[in-house]
């Protein structure tokens, strides 16, 4: 009997290492990935990362047809972070937090919004209110793009130019507000330093996606803005009246599950989101339905390999889907 144990065991776990190798019929598949997306590894990392992206894979293949069955409202796909775990994702590309801070002007909202019928869609890329999408690679600066972002919108309304606005800026610069670079940050934050300081353009002072020592120099800000409103937390009906007549709106979500950041397209509606537990900043630049689903649309900030060309439709009216609806917030010029 003993033997049959120490047999056992043994046959068990060399099942697991040949499982645990990879699969041969993917060589060329997983050449391709990583020569597409620029990848190197030492050997060791490689089997590392080999053995997260098949497994990336098999969960892409399963979902999708379960999508074919009518199963889903989206499609995922294998994009630039199918060797990455979502706790990988979570720690080195998020990167928001929320401060139990007042806000600095009254929420309540503005006469455009009261006055005015609110679209039953918008999309504000169409009003060229919408910079390019960016990528904020392995820095937690989603924060910095999304407040950023919605400023961007506001300064094209008020002073009809489009203007690229430094992510950089605010993670250099805004640590004395709470932020900490490429460490994490608070929209809430970066919209008190933008109050009291102003921020530059991308142009002047470009996105490098590490922590530098600040260099803002007042005479090249592009603007600056006096005060911040916050969406009331948890209140989608609010903040589609605010993203359809003010503009784009800051927000955060939970993005460590695999089917955010394998998203492809279609409308994201993940059960098992939290809505509770934000971590990374995004920014709401319209809403709409598509094939009789209400979707929020969000602009990222992982670059135009991830989702709909850096874009993701998430589910909207649906308990308030990835916590989306907790933390919105826009500037005021």
């Amino acid at each position: 009997m003993y033997f049959f144990v120490v047999h056992l065991i043994g046959l068990m776990a060399i099942m697991m290492l040949v499982d645990c190798r990879p699969d041969p019929s993917l060589d060329s598949h997983w050449q391709l990935w990583a020569k597409t997306h620029e990848k190197t590894y030492n050997k060791e990392d490689e089997f590392r990362r080999r053995s997260i992206w098949e497994d990336n894979l098999k969960f892409i293949m399963v979902h999708n047809l379960e999508y074919s069955l009518g199963l889903h409202s989206y499609e995922v796909g294998m994009n630039h972070l199918g060797d990455m775990t979502g706790e990988e994702v979570l720690v080195t590309m998020t990167g928001f937090g929320s401060l139990d801070l007042p806000v600095s002007n009254d929420t309540d909202l503005p006469e455009i919004v009261l006055k005015s019928k609110v679209p039953e869609s918008m999309d504000w890329r169409k009003q060229n209110c919408v910079t390019d999408v960016k990528d904020q690679g392995m820095c937690s600066s989603s924060w910095a793009f999304s407040s950023a972002g919605a400023l961007e919108c506001q300064l094209k309304i008020r002073k009809g130019k489009l203007v690229s606005l430094s992510a950089q800026n605010l993670v250099d610069c805004s640590g004395s507000y709470g932020n900490n670079g490429c460490e994490g940050g608070f929209l809430v934050a970066a919209y008190r330093y933008m109050m009291d300081n102003g921020i530059e353009p991308d142009s002047a002072y470009p996105y490098e996606g590490q922590d530098r020592t600040c260099h803002f120099s007042t005479t090249k800000k592009a603007t600056s803005i006096t005060s911040y409103k916050e969406v009331a937390h948890g209140d989608e009906n609010e903040l589609k009246q605010v993203v359809g007549k003010v503009g784009p709106v800051s927000v955060a979500i939970d993005a460590s599950r695999r089917s955010f950041y394998l998203y492809k397209n279609g409308v994201h509606y993940d059960p098992l989101c939290s809505s509770s537990q934000a971590n990374h900043a995004v920014l709401i630049v319209g809403y709409g339905a598509e094939d009789g689903v209400e979707y929020w649309l969000v602009k990222n900030s992982w670059g135009t390999s991830f989702g709909e060309g850096g874009y993701i439709k998430m589910a909207r009216n649906h308990y308030n889907h990835c916590g989306i609806a907790n933390f919105g917030s826009y500037p005021v010029l």
